[in-house]
C-alpha cells in the first residue's frame, strides 16, 4: 500500500471497513502511476474501470469546465461503473498520480462481497449527485 505517510485508515472511504476488507480492496486493485496532464477517464465513454487516488491531485471536468478536484482517498469512475452508465465527466491528473486501478469486474466483485465498501461507494455517489 503506497500511501506515503497516509494510512488507509485515515481515508474517509475506509473509515468503517475492517483491516481485512481494506487488504482485500488493495489486493483487487493494481497500483499505477500516471503523469500530470494524463486523462484517466473521458466524458461519455463506457465504464471500464474505477480508480482510488493514493497520491496527487486530479481535476474533474464536465464539458471542459472544472467542477471539482480530487486528491488522496478520493475515488474516480465509481458512478458510471456502479450505475452502468456512460462517464459523466473527464478526470485529468493535475500532478503525478499514484492510483489503485480496479477493472469493472474487480470493482463489481468488491461491491458485491464487501457490504461496507458498497455502502461507502454508494454514499460517495449520493454525496456527489447531491452536490451537483
Amino acid at each position: 500500500m503506497a500511501l506515503g505517510r497516509t494510512s488507509p485508515r485515515d481515508l474517509p472511504l475506509f473509515a468503517d471497513l475492517s483491516g481485512r476488507d481494506i487488504r482485500d480492496i488493495f489486493r483487487a486493485g493494481e497500483e499505477v502511476s500516471v503523469p500530470a496532464g494524463w486523462s484517466l477517464i473521458l466524458e461519455q465513454t463506457p465504464p471500464d474501470a474505477a480508480y482510488l487516488i493514493l497520491s496527487g491531485t486530479a481535476a474533474v471536468r464536465v464539458k471542459g469546465e472544472e467542477i471539482a478536484e480530487l486528491g488522496p482517498g478520493d475515488i474516480a469512475g465509481e458512478v458510471a461503473v456502479r450505475k452502468n452508465t456512460l462517464r459523466t465527466a473527464t478526470v485529468t491528473a493535475k500532478s503525478r498520480l499514484q492510483l489503485l486501478h480496479f477493472t469493472r469486474e474487480k470493482f463489481d466483485d468488491l461491491t458485491n462481497r464487501l457490504p461496507a465498501f458498497r455502502e461507502a461507494i454508494d454514499a460517495t455517489i449520493a454525496e456527489r449527485r447531491g452536490g451537483s
